[in-house]
């Protein structure tokens, strides 16, 4: 009989600990309510900071770059105002520069200077309108006067007769390569400089060359005007060089500076192909 109530009272002590070990197990402590308290309140208090901030906007032209305070002088009343772009979402597409024309958005009411920008978005870039767009991707297929080159997955087919080509073996197939261009890149532009990835370091990269043949000189030899393989025609000028030692269907290749599709390109140096 004793042995019996023993091992009653031993089993009922085991059902009270393993209840005891269960609650204690489910039950959240106070220092994890403390800390989700804590945790909503911030968020809660994120919020409304965020939801506080009332915005303003203003457009205008760059006149002075100092690293991350950018000088701007407003559109609408012309008052120049300098704005801190360290916190900023910036949107570009070429490296800031003096003349850049760029929308700005900050806190309203703001007294500090420079003002603390929150979108600082270029709309018209100086460098981008003096530069010839340009793609960076893989050569998939080079035939006589054609490339084709891959970019994110899509391929885009290019002329590359008046193309000045920089690479150690010329264009290669299944190799990198930047490629500048004028024209809408899906609809077979004109290729004017293939500069393969063996060359990227070079300064023949840096040079801007357009290839064509001479379809006329200027009577005072200040300008020169050249056609490409599609029949289009581009001036290239110079207070420098004499083009009157050119002949018409001589195929010359011009260095220039600027974009191409400039009324009249700036030529840096002629060289006969």
């Amino acid at each position: 009989m004793k042995k019996t109530l023993l091992l009653v009272t031993i089993a009922a002590l085991s059902i009270s600990a393993a209840a005891c070990s269960k609650k204690e197990e489910t039950a959240p402590t106070t220092a994890e309510i403390s800390s989700e308290a804590v945790t909503e309140a911030t968020t809660e208090a994120e919020t409304e900071t965020e939801e506080e901030v009332e915005e303003d906007y203003v457009s205008g032209l760059i006149t002075k770059i100092d690293g991350n305070t950018i000088t701007v002088k407003n559109d609408s009343d012309e008052t120049e105002k300098n704005y801190d772009i360290s916190n900023a979402e910036v949107n570009k597409e070429f490296p800031l520069s003096e003349g850049d024309w760029v929308d700005i958005t900050f806190p309203a009411g703001s007294t500090e200077d420079p003002v603390p920008v929150m979108i600082f978005d270029v709309m018209e870039s100086v460098i981008g309108q003096n530069t010839d767009p340009s793609a960076e991707g893989k050569v998939v297929d080079a035939s006589e006067g054609t490339l084709t080159l891959e970019v994110d997955g899509e391929q885009y087919t290019l002329e590359t007769a008046n193309a000045y080509v920089v690479g150690k073996n010329g264009i290669e197939v299944n190799k990198n390569a930047t490629v500048t261009y004028l024209g809408a890149l899906d609809d077979a532009p004109m290729a004017l400089k293939v500069v393969m990835e063996d060359s990227y370091d070079t300064p023949e990269s840096e040079i801007n060359a357009f290839i064509g043949t001479v379809a006329q000189v200027n009577e005072d030899g200040a300008g020169i005007v050249l056609e490409s393989a599609d029949g289009d025609f581009f001036t290239f000028v110079s207070d420098s060089i004499d083009f009157t030692e050119y002949e018409e269907d001589q195929t010359l290749k011009i260095t220039y500076t600027g974009t191409i599709s400039a009324k009249e390109i700036p030529a840096v140096e002629v060289t006969a192909q």
